[in-house]
């Protein structure tokens, strides 16, 4: 028995020598950043925005993976199966918990990921075609309570925030709408653009383009105050219809497992690629806000998602498949 235990402890310390020395040589291979939605959207184009900081704050290359579909689980179970060695990371969100009430059977667990630190977040926007029907979103409230479920809105999937931002608005006001999943803000947009849906819920970054050239139109800001970079688009509360948040907080997530001493590097490129005063205003200009952080704080704030927002999921009828 004394001879299995110092073997057993002689493994584990030649484990754990072995972690120091990877983490002390990290990184020395390109790092692979996994965005869970295609190019064009809003979480594409924040994980471009830091990829060259990121680079000169770690030292080595980053790569951007697009992993997009099933609302982000495709992306999830991608990086929760990697090697928890720092070189695959994840551009997960406010849904990373969310996903038990969407996938039926997942094949990870969404609270074993490890936190490295928050990014930026952004508001979202409701948006409408250039032919929508309604003036407003009085209108389009007025509409849906008259005929319930034939007002139909996109986003870039179920259970993402401006998924549980209108879905929030319907429950408060007492309607029925349709929710049109796409696989990404970018596929959603050139729908819109083309008339194919007449309102989506949208990262503003995505659409403010369009919103100037008036190719589309907003309707209400789905956050607490209007946002920075589009000051003259009123929130749902002012307008009367709720207080309604589709916030969206970006987030870097490793796989289950990875080494502290490696998810503290990161943490240091991480908050180091956003805190300079260039980055924070050319994220402005993007229409994020810049946050960073500590890992433990991005766990805290991860742990309290699902409480907050599964009732949403459920009271709109979303069920695992």
């Amino acid at each position: 028995m004394r001879r299995r235990n110092l073997l057993l402890a002689s493994l584990a310390a030649a484990a754990a020598g072995g972690a120091g020395a990877r983490a002390q040589t990290f990184p020395s291979q390109p790092i692979h950043i996994v965005v869970p939605f295609p190019p064009g959207g809003g979480t594409d184009a924040l994980a471009r925005a830091i990829q060259e900081p990121f680079q000169k704050a770690i030292g080595q290359t980053v790569v951007i993976d697009n992993k997009g579909g099933g609302g982000g689980s495709i992306a999830h179970e991608v990086v929760a199966k990697a090697q928890p060695d720092g070189y695959t990371v994840l551009f997960s969100s406010n849904n990373q918990m969310l996903l038990p009430y969407m996938i039926a059977r997942l094949s990870f667990d969404p609270a074993s990921f490890v936190p490295i630190g928050f990014v930026a977040k952004q508001e979202s926007v409701f948006v409408g075609s250039a032919d929508a029907p309604w003036k407003d979103l009085k209108e389009i409230t007025e509409a849906a309570r008259a005929k319930p479920g034939d007002v139909q809105y996109g986003t870039a999937g179920v259970g993402t925030p401006m998924h549980l931002a209108t879905e929030r608005y319907a429950l408060l006001n007492k309607i029925k709408l349709t929710h049109v999943p796409f696989r990404g803000t970018g596929p959603l947009v050139t729908d819109l653009l083309g008339g194919h849906v007449k309102l989506g819920m949208s990262s503003v970054t995505s659409v403010a383009q369009h919103l100037v050239s008036g190719k589309l139109r907003a309707y209400g800001m789905a956050a607490p105050e209007r946002a920075p970079s589009a000051p003259d688009i009123a929130t749902f509360k002012e307008l009367g219809l709720g207080d309604i948040d589709g916030t969206i907080v970006y987030t870097l997530i490793a796989p289950p497992g990875t080494p502290p001493a490696i998810v503290a590097k990161l943490n240091a490129a991480l908050n180091a690629s956003v805190a300079t005063p260039e980055m924070r205003e050319d994220l402005r200009k993007r229409g994020f806000v810049a946050m960073g952080g500590t890992p433990e704080e991005l766990g805290r704030w991860t742990a309290v998602q699902a409480p907050i927002w599964g009732p949403v999921l459920q009271a709109a009828g979303v069920k695992p498949e």
